[in-house]
């Protein structure tokens, strides 16, 4: 198992991440405030090189991380770190900076970022399994980050803002 990096950060198992991950989705429905997550998905060149590739990133982690942040393992060695407080942009900013230092060692990694700018109806569950479509997502994308985005319906499906009577008044003075 890997050991954690020194830091204020400390590296929560599964399950006790998601929960302070929910405790962080409470917070912010609170606050009114935006929690981002990001997820990290290293590509570890050989069994060998992984313990000391894991603490690497780690270490990446831990040098653009607040001590406010919480830090977790989850399945499949992918890291985990919620932002409180911070939106996509910023999300996206940090992930980049994280990648930017493990990519200046030759290691590879990727980052899958979901948000919520109002977190009134989302969860720890609904923000991870959005972090984990935007990882899914990378394939598709060039670069190593990927954030994920609510497919917009398109315009001729949307409501109209003026229903019909309400048009037949503004264009044709009310009858």
């Amino acid at each position: 198992m890997v050991k954690r990096a020194n830091s204020s950060l400390r590296l929560l198992a599964g399950s006790d991440f998601l929960h302070a991950l929910e405790m962080e989705s409470l917070r912010a429905k609170r606050g009114r405030c935006p929690l981002s997550l990001a997820l990290f998905a290293p590509a570890f060149q050989d069994a060998k090189a992984k313990e000391a590739d894991a603490r690497e990133l780690l270490r990446c982690i831990e040098l653009h991380a607040s001590p406010c942040d919480s830090l977790g393992l989850l399945p499949e060695m992918r890291y985990a770190l919620a932002l409180p407080g911070a939106g996509l942009f910023k999300a996206q900013n940090i992930a980049e900076s994280i990648l930017q230092r493990f990519a200046n060692t030759g290691r590879n990694c990727t980052a899958g970022i979901a948000g919520a700018e109002n977190p009134e109806n989302i969860g720890a569950e609904t923000l991870l399994q959005q972090a984990i479509t935007a990882l899914r997502q990378m394939p598709n994308q060039a670069g190593n980050i990927s954030v994920y985005r609510e497919h917009a319906e398109s315009l001729s499906l949307r409501k109209t803002l003026v229903h019909s009577h309400e048009k037949r008044f503004l264009f044709s003075g009310g009858e």
